[in-house]
């Protein structure tokens, strides 16, 4: 008989109390969940929400919350509170990073099977970015979108480079004398305990490293990726099967509010998780997916 993969499920959420509470409900059926709510919103009606909430495993809050910005270095610094804490809470076979909008489309059987069989394995979806590509010459320019009044200076002085042909910054990170390359787009992942636990100690010791990403545009995008692939576990990550499911809408809408008839789409599909489901939208869908 395999062994039991322990699930640490670190979810960042800002809305949707009722949409959380179905994905706490379904997460912690076999795995614990740790949950950061944004301190921009008022915490309460997601402690309502999941005060009811005990299944096999349990969910947990964050101790530490922080003012949340889109695109902000504020996410990392969510996401790897809460991925401490759940060290210190106990030790974890893998760690999985969702928002508040995501859920899983496939049974915990399945779920527990695919970890099994990739037990060595890190999943990080990305590739090498720079700034001379399409949509990344962001790269080469200071952004702190945390900090309104600075960031606003900076988008001036942004202006002012390309305005005369300069660039304000490489699209690389130096890190023991060496030159990182950017790897991105991976704001999701899922992580075994060992990277997991070598990707927090760097975060904890490198804070020349991370000044890199506080002052870029939605770093989150880029640092995880980034760390492990210039690492030792680059060998060890799979780049080419994403186990994170989207429905774009046609002309670079964004992600789609999935539904019923979204379901064969879902279940015929590899991936493990999807975005993005919504109370008053996706309970019908939900309910499919928990049936099956």
């Amino acid at each position: 008989m395999e062994k039991e993969i322990k699930i640490a499920y670190l979810v960042i959420a800002y809305m949707d109390p009722e949409q959380l509470r179905r994905l706490a409900v379904r997460l912690t059926k076999s795995s614990d969940m740790y949950v950061h709510i944004n301190e921009n919103v008022d915490i309460t009606p997601f402690e309502h929400a999941l005060a009811d909430v005990h299944g096999k495993g349990k969910v947990v809050f964050s101790r530490e919350r922080y003012k949340v910005v889109w695109a902000g270095y504020s996410v990392l610094k969510a996401t790897f509170s809460m991925m401490e804490q759940a060290m210190q809470e106990k030790p974890y076979d893998r760690y999985v990073l969702l928002t508040g909008l995501d859920y899983p489309i496939k049974s915990d059987a399945e779920i527990q099977k695919f970890f099994q069989e990739n037990v060595h394995t890190e999943f990080v979806h990305a590739n090498v970015v720079n700034g001379e590509m399409p949509h990344f010459d962001h790269l080469y320019y200071h952004t702190a979108r945390d900090q309104r009044t600075l960031n606003k200076f900076l988008q001036i002085y942004e202006k002012f480079l390309r305005a005369i042909g300069r660039k304000g910054k490489p699209d690389y990170v130096m890190h023991g004398g060496k030159k990182c390359p950017i790897y991105g787009v991976s704001p999701k992942w899922a992580l075994s305990g060992e990277c997991a636990g070598f990707l927090l100690d760097f975060y904890k010791k490198n804070k020349k490293f991370n000044r890199y990403f506080q002052f870029m545009h939605a770093p989150d995008d880029f640092y995880v990726a980034t760390v492990l692939f210039n690492s030792r576990f680059r060998e060890l990550t799979e780049t080419e099967k994403d186990i994170f499911k989207i429905v774009w809408l046609p002309n670079d809408k964004g992600a789609k509010i999935l539904d019923r008839e979204d379901y064969e789409e879902l279940v015929t599909c590899e991936q493990l998780y999807a975005k993005k489901f919504q109370s008053g939208y996706s309970e019908g869908l939900q309910e499919m997916l928990d049936k099956r």
